[in-house]
């Protein structure tokens, strides 16, 4: 699925506009602009969670290579977010182009956070202080299979996949703003694959394969583990006109079929402030208007990030803390015969020998599950 960002960034005298293509698979698509961009801005993107091991932060700077333009993820930075109130700090850790708070670390309703970055060549950046707002509880939840979920360019037809629908009673005190995320946990057989290498010592090493027709080997998991999947899209909902009433079967996420496999569904029902609910329905309007990049845009994404010394640089993305009720579904897929858009295994499964193996001692067919975003061997709360 291609998702199209587009940011707007206002320096002194003039207007720069970004424009950048992700895509799922990291992969990004050549375009030819008709506007005016800029290498060297800086976009983060931070959330802290009330739901634990969910809390990240991204930083990225936009990038010009070959004529191409993207993102380029900005490696040892220090993140660090904090409690204002107690002062207590969390160090996020780097894994995988992301930065990840430790396991354990949740956000509660009351709390107000900040969020500093500190990059390698010293720029500093930190965010205003947010609160974490009480959450509504979800009263139902339900996970409905469609077998033509959403169309997709890439395969140019539409995919099967399931719905999220959820149910709640919206208060009748104040303003109320929603935001909709989810986690799927899928179990996987192989956790790591080695190019040009084998396993040794917690880590893929470079050997001499060209021997073989299938120059890798993958590795079963030790334990078990769970691949762990995110929402593709942005769910926002306010209650300017359903203020007090209950909400019953709202839509609130798609997820494509990627395997048949068993799986568990974590909804996250967050609860935003109202700088941090117009924030995603900017985002929301750039991500469902992404027919193209001359197409106009909607308003500027810029969130409450700042550079602590430079007042006139405009810093692209937002550090949201929110809590949620969560609703854990157990899916049966074993009854849908549909096409997979990925399945459980890699394709062209190649193992280690371990009888008379000409590799260096000792054979290996094991990898560890290791802990990160997209990845855990925590078995997710109501897997059966």
């Amino acid at each position: 699925m291609k998702r199209i960002f587009v940011f707007f960034t206002i320096k002194p005298k003039r207007l720069v506009l970004l424009a950048t293509v992700l895509l799922l698979n990291s992969c990004i698509d050549p375009v030819t602009p008709e506007y005016d961009y800029e290498d060297g801005l800086i976009f983060i993107e931070g959330f802290a969670s009330s739901n634990a091991g969910a809390s990240f932060v991204t930083i990225n700077e936009s990038i010009t290579e070959f004529g191409i333009r993207g993102l380029n993820f900005i490696q040892g930075a220090s993140v660090v977010v904090e409690n204002v109130d107690n002062g207590q700090s969390i160090n996020f850790i780097e894994i995988a182009n992301t930065y990840v708070s430790p396991q354990e670390f949740m956000v509660v309703p009351g709390e107000r956070w900040k969020l500093t970055v500190i990059l390698p060549d010293g720029r500093v950046y930190e965010s205003e202080p947010e609160p974490v707002l009480e959450p509504v509880p979800i009263e139902d939840v339900s996970i409905d299979y469609v077998k033509e979920l959403e169309y997709r360019e890439g395969l140019d037809k539409f995919i099967p996949g399931h719905k999220i629908i959820v149910s709640f009673d919206d208060p009748g005190e104040g303003e109320n703003n929603y935001y909709w995320s989810y986690r799927s946990f899928e179990n996987l057989n192989y956790c790591i694959r080695c190019y040009e290498g084998i396993y040794r010592n917690g880590k893929c090493i470079p050997y001499d394969l060209s021997n073989r027709q299938l120059r890798y080997f993958d590795y079963l998991c030790e334990t078990e583990c769970w691949r762990i999947r995110y929402s593709e899209e942005v769910n926002i909902f306010d209650d300017q006109f359903t203020n007090g009433k209950t909400i019953s079967g709202l839509e609130v996420g798609k997820i494509p079929l990627y395997t048949n496999e068993e799986m568990v569904i974590e909804v996250q029902q967050f609860s935003l402030t109202p700088a941090a609910y117009k924030y995603y329905k900017v985002l929301k309007d750039i991500v469902d208007n992404s027919s193209g990049f001359n197409a106009p845009p909607p308003a500027a994404l810029i969130g409450n990030l700042y550079n602590v010394n430079d007042a006139d640089e405009f810093v692209l993305g937002r550090f949201t803390a929110a809590a949620s009720s969560v609703a854990n579904v157990f899916v049966e897929r074993v009854y849908i015969d549909d096409p997979v858009l990925e399945g459980l295994q890699p394709p062209n499964i190649s193992l280690e020998p371990t009888m008379n193996s000409p590799y260096p001692p000792p054979p290996t067919q094991l990898a560890p599950c290791e802990e990160s975003r997209y990845r855990t061997a925590i078995e997710p709360a109501g897997w059966q």
